[in-house]
């Protein structure tokens, strides 16, 4: 049986790590890229086998996925006018909008509407992908990019999207530790790999181990006068930890908004 053809309006950073990740996992099905964002559509046919339809109704036409990856403010232009199939099933991407308000547009109505949010790092094939509601067609085609996380609730959608923001967040954190690292004398290549596998091995650690929280792994770790203990005592002090927690809520809020 064929994959399902995958169509996406609107070709800008998220449609082409999505594709990118894609190929990069073997997947071969027909892509076919809006003409929206012609250059980077014109790179994405190049380098990863994919289509350029003539307009955004032949995307819809000849697809059986329909990817929505736009801006929010700029859906109402994109779907203007169009004709989706009855009972096609299209997945936003778009953040903060949801399906109630995306069901308000009478040319999505009759669609089977579905919500993900991939990272840059589906473009390797890495990184958590939430979904709302649950379908196992979109989860299919995720699972791919990342570890599919299908939701309860739409609710939790909008706290997702805080750990969206996470990843994107860890790469200032991870670029200010090198920094600092190099500012003792340690060449960059050096402080990019200390500081880059200090924290992915962590995670390694504790997923090995999935019967302990993090919590726990990291008190058995921090005990008493060691310096692990004396320095995440010196970044409770600081705020550090309260910190990402409140940007966490900040997102969570202005989605719900």
């Amino acid at each position: 049986m064929e994959p399902a053809t995958l169509g996406i309006l609107g070709v800008g950073h998220l449609a082409s790590y999505t594709v990118k990740g894609l190929r990069h996992s073997g997947d071969t099905r027909t892509i076919i890229l809006s003409p929206r964002g012609a250059r980077v559509a014109k790179k994405l046919a190049d380098i990863c086998n994919c289509e350029i339809a003539t307009d955004n109704q032949a995307v819809i036409d000849q697809s059986d996925l329909v990817l929505l990856a736009v801006r929010p403010d700029a859906l109402s232009d994109l779907i203007n006018g169009l004709t989706f199939k009855p009972s096609q099933t299209v997945i936003s991407a778009l953040a903060g909008v949801t399906i109630e308000q995306l069901r308000s547009h009478p040319e999505l109505r009759q669609c089977e509407l579905v919500r993900v949010m991939p990272s840059t790092s589906a473009e390797v094939c890495s990184g958590p992908i939430p979904l709302y509601p649950a379908n196992p067609v979109v989860e299919a085609l995720f699972v791919q990019l990342g570890t599919a996380v299908p939701l309860e609730s739409e609710e939790l959608f909008d706290v997702a999207l805080s750990h969206a923001c996470l990843h994107g967040w860890s790469y200032f954190l991870i670029q200010q530790l090198i920094d600092w690292s190099c500012a003792q004398g340690m060449d960059e290549a050096t402080a990019r790999k200390m500081v880059a596998h200090s924290i992915s091995s962590a995670v390694d650690f504790a997923e090995a181990k999935p019967e302990q929280r993090y919590g726990e792994i990291g008190r058995s770790i921090a005990t008493e006068g060691t310096f692990t203990l004396q320095g995440i005592e010196a970044i409770k002090a600081n705020g550090g930890l309260d910190s990402w927690q409140s940007a966490m809520e900040l997102i969570a809020q202005k989605a719900k908004g």
